[in-house]
């Protein structure tokens, strides 16, 4: 049956189908444990048949999905990567395909694939829900390696060598805020954020993640001021796997102009930095970044593309305010306070809806302890639960239920009753016609109750 159904999706190149059927019978086999009859089920949907005596079958992107997922529930996780890359190949948005191969990769004990997988979250339709999937578990596995990785570098660090460190490798130091106002505080984690940012999308450049450069100082009883002395702060690259580190600072004058500041320090020669200022006004705080990024990346002597270039200059926000409650939710996350920082990406969000940035965080609560379970069936079960149909448009970014109020909870309730539609249709086209076309949800939404009639 297994060499049957391969050589069938072997042929899934020539034909797509756009259908939105629900495939309600082979989800409930699965959930049954009913693996053989749910992988039929899934099958008898994409209709097999004959064509100039070989054989086919159309594509349908949640159907060919769900042969995969089964296949993990199964264990056979190469066949099921093998059908999950198929989908992720001609529906590159689809988040759910993402999810289920950063589940078998966890299955199969290769942490760095998985979280390679969830990392793609940045390249699925921001309406799939499983977008916030795939972030609540880049999150929660990010972290746990950097946890193990310092670990093993702190127990290993009589072995570690230096000559093994990438010659490009730059880690980015949270910001000092020269200033005396507090009102600015949250920058400093922020502007490190957006810095890291920058530098990992560039080619050729190793870029430390900023929280397992901060635990690693926090390890070692470290801050900024201690860096200063090269000892410390080769024993820090060591352990980071960086051989420059990148220290910031800014000024905000009391007239909101502002100077931005930064030095690019080798870890074997701390003391001695090349600096650089930037000067302009909070208004232009994010080309004043932007610009110092490129100057780093000179200082590696990299040449940008053009689309490089243009990527590294995109701006994710001009709105200070919406930028700063980022920043107050990037330092509420690394302190796993979720509450408070879903308040604080929220409020982002609503100041600048296109803040792409903070609407990535900006993740059901539910969800988010879904995705953060250590138990990989677990994980499985709740968050398919949670972004079943009838829950989808409701997780939508658009339209977070605020769950911390009585009114959230209340809209939570109604989502558990499965309350939502999804539009059928019956169409079959050929791959060229279909495109990336598949089903959708009609985007409900939950708003005020309707006033009641006079007199009742």
């Amino acid at each position: 049956m297994k060499a049957r159904m391969l050589a069938a999706l072997g042929a899934l190149i020539l034909f797509s189908g756009c259908a939105a059927s629900r495939h309600g019978l082979a989800e409930g086999q699965l959930k049954r444990g009913e693996y053989v009859q749910a992988l039929r089920s899934y099958l008898r949907g994409l209709e097999p048949h004959a064509r100039d005596g070989k054989r086919f079958i159309y594509y349908e992107r949640e159907a060919v999905t769900g042969l995969g997922v089964t296949y993990w529930h199964m264990e056979r996780y190469e066949t099921a990567l093998k059908i999950l890359r198929l989908v992720t190949e001609k529906d590159p948005d689809y988040g759910k395909a993402y999810f289920y191969m950063g589940l078998t990769y966890e299955s199969l004990g290769d942490e760095a694939n998985a979280i390679a997988m969830y990392r793609e979250y940045t390249k699925v339709d921001p309406g799939d829900p499983f977008r916030q999937a795939l972030a609540g578990r880049f999150d929660f596995l990010a972290k746990r390696k950097i946890m193990h990785d310092i670990e093993t570098a702190l127990k290993d660090e009589g072995r570690l060598d230096a000559s093994s460190t990438p010659e490009r490798s730059v880690a980015v130091l949270t910001f000092l805020n020269l200033g005396d106002n507090r009102e600015w505080e949250p920058l400093q984690k922020g502007l490190a954020d957006m810095v890291t940012r920058d530098l990992s999308g560039v080619e050729g450049l190793t870029v430390v993640e900023r929280t397992k450069l901060d635990q690693i100082l926090y390890e070692l009883g470290l801050n900024a001021s201690s860096l200063g002395d090269s000892a410390a702060a080769r024993r820090a690259g060591m352990l980071a796997g960086a051989r420059y580190l990148v220290k910031g600072s800014f000024l905000v004058m009391p007239d909101l102009k502002m100077t931005l500041d930064a030095g690019i320090h080798p870890f074997q020669k701390a003391d001695q930095p090349t600096t650089f200022s930037e000067d302009g006004n909070l208004s232009t705080m994010f080309q004043m970044e932007k610009q110092m990024v490129l100057r780093i990346v000179d200082y590696f002597g990299i040449t940008l593309t053009t689309r490089q270039k243009e990527a590294v200059l995109e701006i994710p926000t001009e709105n200070v305010s919406a930028f700063l409650h980022y920043c107050r939710g990037l330092d509420a996350q690394d302190s796993d306070d979720y509450r408070t920082a879903y308040a604080h990406f929220r409020q982002a969000v609503r100041e600048d809806p296109d803040f792409r940035m903070a609407r990535d965080w900006l993740i059901v609560r539910e969800l988010w302890d879904a995705t953060h379970a250590q138990n990989l069936r677990r994980v499985d079960r709740d968050v398919a639960f949670l972004t079943r149909r009838g829950a989808r448009a409701r997780l939508s970014a658009d339209n977070q239920p605020e769950l911390f109020s009585t009114t959230g909870r209340l809209q939570w309730m109604s989502l558990r009753q499965n309350a939502g539609f999804l539009p059928g249709a019956d169409s079959r086209k050929s791959f060229q016609e279909a495109g990336l076309s598949g089903a959708s949800v009609l985007p409900l939404r939950l708003g005020e109750p309707p006033v009641p009639p006079p007199g009742r």
